[in-house]
């Protein structure tokens, strides 16, 4: 990748994409548009102390008029409190199947533990929730820069992207090379990917590695499609999900992200990469094998409601 990067007290995590547009490279990647008339950040760090130069920076470029929160996932939902934007904003899927203050708390604790962050913080987490939330599509204007927001099924189904049009960016949090369907579905992502090739811009923002380009966009589906027809095969042949997973990783994670650059790997929570091992890697096996056993037209996206059925 390469880009021009802006020191945040000499920190190496901050990108610079344009310039009015900054990516932290933090876990998860969060990203800032400037504009005239205040600022949007998407996502925010999920380290209650990485919050606090993070919002120190938006501060200084101008009020935080939006936030967006990309999807329901913890690690992507914990920062608006920290950050205090004066309106919190995700699709209607995703506010209705967010955690609980004690879900947030107890994936604080877990496989999201910062052991720097004060336990008393995490015992005292409390969520804050969109205060607009939107279906399908959202158009929005901000200090005459045009964003266009809206619903993206995949790594789960109610995914949002940003697309900052004149600014000729897309944030796509975990669409991008992100291993792990978890609660989305993958036919959804291949969709959703395509749509994501069509798209104006320079730069692709993706939540766990660093902006990407549209070629990377395309490696992306390619291995996405490639995993699901040899799931298709082996499910044909009788193997479980647990048993496809034995005989080879559908996804390797660790050599996925260890192949790509990643300026916050050294933010990754301690516990994560244990927990999303194996437990991911069954996840992932049994969505392909729910999306091989039904025709593509039946996928959860094929028609939108106001809440997708989640785990």
């Amino acid at each position: 990748m390469t880009t021009s990067r802006l020191a945040l007290d000499g920190d190496p995590r901050l990108l610079q994409l344009s310039d009015d547009v900054y990516v932290f490279g933090t876990y998860p990647y969060s990203g800032l548009i400037v504009t005239d008339e205040g600022c949007i950040a998407v996502d925010g760090p999920m380290s209650v102390n990485i919050c606090a130069p993070w919002k120190e920076f938006i501060d200084s470029k101008g009020p935080l008029r939006y936030q967006v929160y990309c999807e329901h996932h913890s690690d992507h939902t914990i920062s608006a409190p920290y950050l205090e934007p004066e309106v919190l904003i995700s699709s209607e899927t995703t506010r209705g199947v967010m955690d609980t203050d004690e879900m947030a708390r107890e994936a604080l604790r877990t496989w999201g533990e910062y052991p720097d962050v004060d336990p008393a913080i995490v015992e005292n987490y409390t969520m804050a929730y969109p205060t607009l939330t939107y279906r399908g599509r959202l158009n929005l204007e901000l200090g005459g820069k045009r964003f266009v927001l809206f619903e993206a099924p995949g790594h789960t189904m109610g995914s949002t992207v940003v697309h900052a049009v004149d600014d000729r960016v897309a944030f796509i949090a975990d669409l991008g090379m992100t291993p792990a369907i978890q609660s989305g579905d993958p036919v959804a992502w291949l969709t959703t990917l395509a749509l994501l090739e069509t798209l104006d811009v320079d730069w692709y923002v993706q939540g766990h590695m660093d902006p990407m380009r549209r070629e990377d966009l395309h490696t992306w589906r390619t291995m996405l499609l490639a995993t699901l027809d040899k799931v298709r095969e082996r499910d044909g042949a009788g193997l479980s999900a647990k048993d496809i997973i034995a005989e080879s990783p559908i996804f390797d994670i660790p050599a996925i992200l260890a192949s790509h650059s990643f300026v916050g790997r050294a933010d990754m929570p301690t516990g994560l990469l244990k927990a999303a091992g194996d437990t991911l890697q069954v996840l992932g096996a049994e969505r392909m094998v729910e999306s091989v056993h039904r025709h593509p037209t039946d996928s959860p996206s094929a028609s939108l409601g106001p809440v997708s059925a989640q785990e």
